[in-house]
């Protein structure tokens, strides 16, 4: 996928440190190597059943027996080969898995799994995009309005302090923002700092979803324009509310104190 960075269009990469790549990147040379290893056996002459047989006692050192009994050098040689391969590849993903099960990222994508199936069963709820200050603000006042929230953070960090339903990726990539469930959501809120990143979610979105109710947080006055021309229907300066709600405080505080308990429960 694609992700806008600095006005530019970048290739979205995953992350490379992530243990679960490594065992499933294991699971899938350990595969290879077993059917590299039975092909090889089919070639020297065993029938399918005993080259897999073959194979599994070779690259799990057990090695009760060898087929036929009286092995050819070819057939040798290529048990030699398979045993150094085929052990290295095993004791690999071993060690991956280990690494994996240690440090909980295996427990944590199980969770993650579970959640996601969770997500994908809702419909009607609000995708938040962003899980800085603004973002979560916007998270406690509508879940105190009793809104479901799908939060789409970046951050792996920032996004195990979520504490609820979450995507981790990019919002400029489509498939997080399929993963949050957008084309069922009923609004979609982004607030993420550069205003770039929230011009093309909104632009990708309304594209998606002519229907969808979009408020987009901007950083830049002169860029509210772009935000409604790409789609938003309501676009928000956190700043200039900020500024208002000072001007009011100083001018009339009991007028603003009543509009917040006419406006906000809490």
């Amino acid at each position: 996928g694609l992700r806008l960075l600095n006005g530019h269009l970048v290739p979205h990469v995953a992350p490379s440190g992530d243990p679960w790549r490594r065992v499933q990147l294991g699971g899938f040379l350990l595969l290879t190597v077993l059917a590299v290893g039975t092909i090889g056996y089919l070639a020297l002459g065993l029938d399918p059943l005993d080259a897999v047989y073959q194979t599994v006692t070779t690259i799990s050192t057990v090695g009760f027996r060898e087929m036929p009994a009286e092995p050819s050098p070819a057939f040798r040689i290529f048990t030699m080969a398979l045993i150094l391969t085929g052990v290295g590849v095993a004791f690999y993903t071993a060690a991956v898995l280990l690494e994996a099960v240690v440090e909980g990222r295996l427990s944590e994508r199980i969770g993650r799994r579970r959640m996601q199936r969770t997500i994908d069963e809702l419909s009607g709820h609000v995708v938040l995009c962003g899980w800085g200050r603004v973002g979560r603000s916007i998270h406690r006042h509508l879940t105190g309005a009793g809104q479901t929230v799908v939060v789409v953070e970046r951050d792996p960090e920032h996004g195990a302090t979520i504490g609820g339903l979450s995507v981790c990726g990019d919002a400029t990539d489509d498939a997080v923002m399929t993963a949050a469930g957008i084309e069922r959501a009923a609004t979609l809120v982004t607030a993420v700092d550069s205003d770039a990143d929230n011009l093309f979610v909104t632009l990708s979105a309304r594209d998606r979803r002519p229907d969808l109710f979009i408020v987009s947080r901007v950083r830049d006055e002169a860029n509210e324009a772009k935000l409604r021309q790409a789609g938003a229907d309501r676009v928000v300066n956190p700043q200039q509310i900020g500024g208002s709600r000072i001007a009011a405080l100083a001018v009339a505080p009991n007028v603003a104190d009543f509009l917040d308990v006419v406006m906000h429960d809490g």
